[in-house]
């Protein structure tokens, strides 16, 4: 005992010298005689002794804990009043009657083991006293009566110069209920901790307390030597991009960097990890790449458990960046808890949550509202371990129906509206009959926020107004009142319980107890007086260099502080787009665009919303944005700013289906314009847009001579991205006679592409060496190549671009003969490209899903797929799918056994040939289906020439299309001169089966046993 008072006192004159109040706290193991008794005073000694442990993990580094008996344990905290104190002695009951402590601890020989508690007692200088034994003194006296109470809760021992306590107030912070979800939290954290990692979403409805069963990991994961992280979901009007994961981030730099890297990504998200160096051009992938090589560099070294709260607000990066991390788990030390809400307003997130379940680590708890039973023994805990009567339980549950949070602030409603007190021996209560209080959540937090004065919920609603979370200074800084208001105001609200702290940050800050109590006090602002606080926020904020530009921008949204909104609303796209969140930058425009004073500046929103458009592949937004900023830029004069314009909606229309002629001309007055002006970039620009339309006409060869003209005058302009988008269409011109050179254009376009930081050029580099790849026979090096362009179209969130790769991903699958999966991808390229109304991706699709209903036997079905095919290739001048797809119709009615009918698709494939002698994509069919047409006609000799002729083409062009033609083919050859049809099998077996082509080197194993 001596050393302990020896360590209060010179505590208490370090305190004195810095002016910093001191605590102590006496805690005592609850019923110790009882487990002295049941395990031995060994076993009860071995269980105060995992306790000190586990205060020395939750305490800070500099609080002190000494046990004084055998069941007594005394900390010290410095810096701590007894407000504080009391939030600590709290956690530390909380921590104890959560943990399950371990057989090792004495309870060897029990199937469970006891529930453990302790009662905890505070006294604080100077308020307590400034002498060390007088102190003690003061916090067993307080302990004292806890324990004469029942036990298991925390007292604050009055002050000497007071009266005795008169009111007792109900300890509703308690963990209600819950005892299997929180046993399954704590068994998947010991399985993450063994280096299996383990995502879990807790799922309930609005007070169910998803966060608060998280919460409980807390002290287990100090425990184990790890820690715990939160980030959090916001409800605002533009969703922050990565808004959890930079909390997360921030948090961990706080505990320690688990690597020395030099972070080229993270920066943006967390300004203080920048590091010396040139800054260099990123993507959306490269960033969620950083975030999870960080985030498995310290799970690797140390147990790590993130609270992910809210994540029905999260925003898409947030969700993609999680399902990239959790793809990249193996044996890391990491623990996820998603915490979400139940509601058909939330499906989105909820399918994006559903999604997780591919992870083999993945599992959901679904919280249902409390038992009566789980009521009863919550309240009985609350009230001091006081029996509670058969009607006021019924009255407590009819009115909360077992919701966690409805539960707590009931109860503090009747402390409040002195409906339920302490008589300084027991509590009582009034008789229900009498009771009457609101309903619902929105009623019951009205009615306590109600209690306070004017001047703390002014304060309340300006902190409201700032977010669920808010720090004190910005809050002074926004006009809320004095330091001195701002104080009492917090000190009221932290008593009801309506703010708690919140430790995520160095800073004091407070986070209101539960959503609804901030949007009450927001509601109960008059319009004007909301107006005004928004823009006070607003101001403090960017005068302080806080927050984020886009709160700082929806702030002055909220105010309709148009000029300010306007302003930081368009700086706050950019920055979106840095961060390679469009569909945030689009909000963020649209705001900016709702806020312009002046006509120009809502051209120049709706220009950088085109743009934006464009990225996104929303070409019918896109058409209509430009043709409203065009009438502005053509009424100043502005000839370049009106071109560039006219030249992104004729790209738009293209995308939707304009009739290839149409855009042909078009384009042609667009080079004019371009050359009159000197603008060779535009020129650039539209050559290639005409390169694509000559090729979509079957006009290869001008489409390769334009394509190479723009790659010329791109080398000469010097821009990157510019020459990039040239070699890729150059590219696409050239593949089919030279894949070599192609993949040379691919290769240098995607160089360019990552240097530029361009994510859309660099999908397409990805797409078209997938294409090439596989004209080569690199079937491996085809699929990671699509695979990559997949990936990044989904986390960047480019639709379009999806679609193109899933499309070519199905081609592959195709041919490797899983038609299934092939005719998942092409249904997947079809929808993406439905929704974005991109007709020239939904032809293709609907293309290869009537291929892929042909192989399998469904000729009917793919029959309508081609007729369908068809009429949109003419629609949109797509000739070599026309061709290819009349083609495709006539070889099903053939199968169908519909010789006559047959013809007329051929002979309208034909007459679209004549002046078509190179090799294009598809052609197989064409050829397959005169030949087939021969045999069938008994015209052998025709069939065999038409064969040869066609076998002989294809074969130096496209090897996949020879060997097509010849299996399709070989049946019939066989009835008409086995040698030939013989030699033309064993020629392309084996290169086939070096391909890798498994659907067709299936058929070539059944035509050699048949020859």
């Amino acid at each position: 005992m001596r050393e302990l008072l020896d360590i209060v006192s010179a505590t208490l004159a370090e305190a004195s010298a810095t002016t910093r109040p001191v605590s102590v706290v006496s805690i005592e193991l609850d019923r110790l005689q009882a487990l002295q008794q049941s395990m031995g005073p060994s076993g009860a000694d071995a269980v105060c002794e995992q306790i000190a442990r586990m205060l020395q993990r939750i305490l800070r580094t500099g609080d002190y804990v000494q046990r004084v008996s055998d069941g007594e344990l005394v900390v010290m905290l410095l810096g701590a009043g007894a407000k504080d104190a009391r939030q600590v002695a709290s956690r530390i009951g909380a921590a104890v009657r959560g943990h399950e402590f371990a057989p090792d601890t004495g309870f060897r020989g029990f199937d469970a083991a006891p529930r453990i508690t302790v009662s905890a007692g505070i006294a604080s200088a100077p308020d307590h006293g400034v002498e060390p034994e007088a102190l003690v003194s003061a916090a067993r006296r307080a302990k004292s009566s806890v324990v004469e109470r029942g036990g298991d809760g925390v007292y604050v021992a009055p002050q000497p110069s007071a009266a005795p306590a008169s009111t007792v107030l109900p300890d509703v912070g308690r963990f209600a209920g819950r005892l299997t979800e929180r046993r399954t939290l704590f068994r998947l954290l010991d399985e993450a901790a063994a280096g299996r990692p383990r995502v879990i979403s807790i799922v309930g409805e609005t007070g169910s307390g998803t966060v608060t069963l998280a919460r409980q990991l807390e002290p287990e994961v100090r425990l184990l030597g790890g820690s715990i992280l939160y980030g959090r979901g916001r409800r605002i009007g533009v969703r922050q991009p990565y808004g959890p994961w930079a909390s997360v981030l921030q948090g961990m730099r706080r505990i320690a960097s688990p690597t020395e890297h030099a972070w080229h990504e993270l920066p943006k998200l967390v300004p203080a990890m920048a590091h010396e160096g040139r800054e260099r051009p990123g993507t959306k992938y490269r960033l969620m790449q950083e975030i999870a090589e960080f985030l498995r560099a310290a799970a690797s070294k140390w147990p790590l458990v993130l609270v992910l709260d809210e994540m029905q607000w999260a925003d898409e990066a947030s969700w993609d960046t999680l399902d990239h991390l959790v793809d990249q788990l193996t044996d890391e030390q990491l623990m996820i808890c998603l915490t979400m809400r139940t509601g058909v307003e939330f499906t989105a997130a909820a399918e994006r949550r559903t999604a997780l379940g591919r992870f083999a680590g993945y599992q959901e708890i679904q919280l249902s509202q409390l038992t009566r039973d789980e009521v009863k023994r919550w309240l009985e805990a609350a009230l001091d371990h006081q029996e509670v009567a058969r009607e006021f339980l019924a009255f407590v549950y009819r009115q909360t129906e077992g919701n966690p949070f409805l539960l707590t602030q009931l109860l503090r409603c009747l402390v409040d509206e002195r409906m339920l007190w302490h008589d300084g021996e027991r509590w009582d209560w009034k008789p229900v009959s009498e009771m009457r209080l609101p309903s619902g959540i929105e009623g019951v937090v009205s009615c306590r926020l109600g209690r306070f004065t004017d001047a703390t919920r002014a304060v309340l609603a300006s902190a409201a107004v700032i977010g669920r979370e808010f720090e004190v200074p910005l809050l002074e800084a926004a006009g809320a009142g004095s330091a001195r208001a701002v104080e009492v105001a917090i000190d009221d609200a932290m008593a009801a319980g309506v703010l708690q702290y919140t430790y995520e940050r160095r800073r004091k800050a407070y986070l209101f107890a539960h959503e609804s109590i901030a949007d009450a006090l927001v509601r109960s602002l008059p319009a004007e007086q909301f107006r005004q606080q928004h823009e006070r926020v607003a101001r403090a904020l960017e005068a302080r260099g806080e927050g984020t530009v886009i709160e700082v921008a929806q702030h002055y949204d909220s105010a309709e502080a148009a000029p300010a909104a306007y302003r930081t609303a368009l700086v706050a796209a950019t920055e979106a787009e840095g961060l390679y969140a469009l569909p945030t930058a689009k909000e963020l425009l649209q705001a900016a665009a709702r806020n312009a004073t002046t006509p120009g500046e809502l051209a120049e929103a709706r220009v950088r919303l085109a743009q934006i458009a464009d990225a996104l592949g929303r070409y019918d937004e896109e058409e209509e944005l430009c043709d409203l900023a065009i009438d502005w830029y053509a009424g100043q004069g502005d000839d370049r700013r009106t071109l560039t314009l006219r030249r992104m909606r004729e790209r738009a229309r293209q995308e939707l289906g304009q009739p290839a002629r149409r855009s042909l001309e078009a384009l042609r007055a667009l080079d004019e314009e371009a050359t009159r002006l000197g603008f060779d970039e535009e020129r650039v620009a539209v050559l290639t847009l005409l390169s694509q339309i000559h090729g979509r006409l079957g006009e290869s060869r001008e489409a390769a001579r334009i394509a190479n003209e723009c790659v010329a005058m791109a080398e000469r302009i010097g821009d990157p991205l510019l020459l990039a988008e040239a070699l890729t269409r150059f590219g696409t011109t050239i593949e089919t006679e030279s894949p070599k050179r192609a993949r040379e254009c691919y290769e240098r376009a995607l160089g360019l592409a990552r240097q530029a930081g361009d994510i859309r050029a660099q999908v397409r580099c990805y797409n078209n060496l997938g294409l090439v790849l596989q004209a080569e026979s690199e079937i491996e090096a085809a699929r990671e190549s699509l695979t990559t362009a997949i990936a990044l179209a989904r986390a960047a969130g480019v639709a379009d671009l999806w679609a193109a790769a899933a499309l070519n991903f199905g081609l592959i699958i195709h041919k490797l003969g899983d038609y299934e999966r092939a005719r998942a991808a092409f249904s997947e390229a079809f929808e993406l490209s439905a929704s974005l109304k991109n007709t020239e991706y939904q032809l293709h699709a609907l293309f290869n899903m009537a291929h892929t209903e042909r192989e399998r036997g469904e000729y009917a079905r793919a029959r309508e797929l081609y007729e369908s095919t068809t009429s949109l290739a003419q629609r949109i001048g797509q000739s070599n799918v026309e061709i290819v797809a009349r083609a495709g119709e006539g070889l099903c009615l053939l199968a169908l056994q519909r010789l006559d009918e047959a013809r007329r698709p051929l002979a309208e494939a034909e007459s679209r040939m004549t002046m078509r002698s190179e090799w294009f994509t598809g052609r197989e069919l064409v050829e397959s289906l005169r030949v087939l047409v021969a045999a069938a006609e008994q015209r052998g000799t025709d069939a065999l020439e038409q064969f040869e002729a066609a076998r002989a083409l294809s074969d130096s062009a496209d090897v996949y299309g020879a060997a097509w033609l010849t299996a399709a083919c070989a049946r019939a050859l066989f009835a008409i001169d086995p040698g030939v049809a013989r030699a033309a099998v064993e020629r392309y077996a084996a290169r086939v089966a070096r391909l890798g082509f498994t659907g067709i080197a299936v058929q070539f194993r059944e035509l050699e046993r048949r020859g």
